[in-house]
């Protein structure tokens, strides 16, 4: 075998060696996330471990609105649980910088307040849904004719601590922590989570006939555009419009 050989092999043995590692570090890093889910309770319709259960948070991150300032976090929780027993109650939202979360009920479905007997509470199959007063206006809007197991919460943060010494804190992250109280007693899940600017949902904003949002003011033109407009409307007496009818003439 040649030096050559033996060094291609080599070459080949550490990639694949190093392709191992990242591959068990990216499997961690999966366990790490599913590890945010609250363990499955047993019981008699829970008895196979591979069934995912507890609670999962999807969603969640911190919104800031670059106008006003303000703070709020947006995140959704289902019971994944299999057993109909297994409840859940969101006892708190621990927001680091910012404190804890407001969370201030807005409306639900019919069927979760079939199912529930607490503001907080998240029967099985069920799911809380919470963001800023504004989306959860848009979509709760239809929560009576919505069948499934939903309630709806708009929150707000403490914008001033959260972004500290900087202006604001878009583009950084923060640990949240979420509290239950739920059938083997307090359980806690805490996400890394991304702190974005608000932006609004497609179609959201109402625009006049104009084009325009609501409230919003046209911008002013310049005088170039203003004087091309006096001409196209035949007002060639405004300094404006006569500069603007030499600018085409000498064209």
């Amino acid at each position: 075998m040649t030096l050559k050989s033996v060094v291609r092999r080599g070459a080949l043995a550490t990639v694949a060696a190093a392709s191992a590692v990242a591959l068990a570090a990216c499997g961690a890093g999966q366990i790490s996330q599913t590890a945010n889910q609250v363990a499955a309770v047993d019981g008699a319709q829970n008895v196979q471990e591979a069934v995912p259960g507890g609670v999962a948070i999807r969603d969640a991150h911190i919104i800031v609105d670059p106008e006003s300032g303000d703070a709020a976090l947006k995140f959704s929780v289902t019971n994944q649980e299999r057993s109909n027993y297994a409840v859940y109650t969101l006892e708190s939202v621990e927001v680091e910088g910012a404190g804890e979360a407001q969370l201030t009920p807005v409306t639900s479905t019919k069927s979760y307040d079939a199912a529930s007997n607490g503001e907080q509470e998240i029967p099985r199959d069920c799911q809380m849904v919470v963001d800023y007063a504004g989306a959860v206006e848009q979509y709760s809007a239809q929560a009576d004719a919505n069948p499934g197991c939903i309630t709806y919460f708009s929150s707000t943060l403490d914008s001033e601590t959260l972004a500290g010494d900087k202006s604001n804190a878009i583009g950084e992250n923060r640990n949240v922590t979420f509290t239950f109280q739920g059938p083997e007693g307090t359980e806690e899940i805490e996400l890394f989570v991304t702190i974005s600017s608000y932006i609004p949902e497609a179609g959201s904003v109402d625009r006049g006939d104009n084009g325009l949002a609501e409230g919003a003011k046209p911008a002013e033109a310049s005088d170039a555009e203003a004087g091309a407009d006096d001409a196209a409307r035949g007002d060639a007496t405004t300094p404006a419009a006569e500069q603007a009818i030499g600018q085409i003439n000498q064209q």
